[in-house]
Parts: structure tokens; C-alpha cells; sequence
């Protein structure tokens, strides 16, 4: 755990968690609005059931945002790894759920944005 904690200074296992909801939350309401949208009418994805989970998660993914800055967090480092772990979350998502292939350079793509986290937190 000592990686993670070069990442944000004194961060408890909860704080840990938190950030993992708050991702967690984001890319699974980036999910359900590419469900909302896959008959690619405007109007109906406007009053699926799924855009408004979308909405309910994102308001979710603030209120643990706020607290983790309430509680002292940096925003360069807190927003490298949401960034990353989102990525990392979604990509996977569309690979398994829409069968969506990944290329050697996206592969790539993402061991690179690993790597710029640690750099980014590098002391």
C-alpha cells in the first residue's frame, strides 16, 4: 500500500474505497448512457430509465469527490487516477459487454497512463 500512499499522502483504506466508488461510479454511468442511447434517437434516450441512473450516478461520484477534497486531497493526483482507473474501467466494459477490440497501441495507451500516474506522484 505504500505506492498508493506516495499517490495521496496519508490516505486511510476507506479514502481508498471511496475514490474506487467515485470511479467506479462514473464509468458504470457512462455505461448505462451508451445503453440510453443505442437506438440513436435523442428523444427516446432522454426518457430511458438508463440516462436517469446515469444522472443518479455522476450526482453519486460528486458527493465522493467533495469529500475527498474536503479531506485534503490534491487535485493533480486525485484526477491523474480517476482518470486512469476510468479508463481502465470502460475500456474493459466495452471489450466484454460490446465485444469492441482494443489495439496494440491502445494496450499500450494504457500501460503509458499507468506509468504517468506514478510520474505525475513521483517525490
Amino acid at each position: 500500500m505504500s505506492a498508493l500512499t506516495e499517490i495521496l499522502p496519508g490516505a486511510k483504506p476507506t479514502q481508498w474505497l471511496i475514490v474506487g466508488l467515485a470511479v467506479t461510479a462514473v464509468a458504470i454511468a457512462d455505461i448505462f448512457l451508451k445503453k440510453a442511447t443505442l437506438h440513436n434517437d435523442l428523444s427516446a434516450a432522454l426518457r430511458s430509465p438508463w440516462l436517469w441512473g446515469a444522472v443518479g450516478l455522476y450526482l453519486l461520484q460528486i458527493g465522493f469527490f467533495t469529500y475527498a477534497f474536503v479531506a485534503g486531497w490534491k487535485l493533480s493526483a486525485l484526477g491523474a487516477l480517476q482518470t486512469v482507473l476510468y479508463a481502465v474501467i470502460v475500456l474493459a466494459a466495452g471489450v466484454l459487454l460490446y465485444r469492441e477490440t482494443l489495439s496494440p497501441a491502445q494496450l499500450v495507451g494504457v500501460a503509458l497512463a499507468l506509468g504517468g500516474v506514478v510520474l505525475i506522484n513521483w517525490r
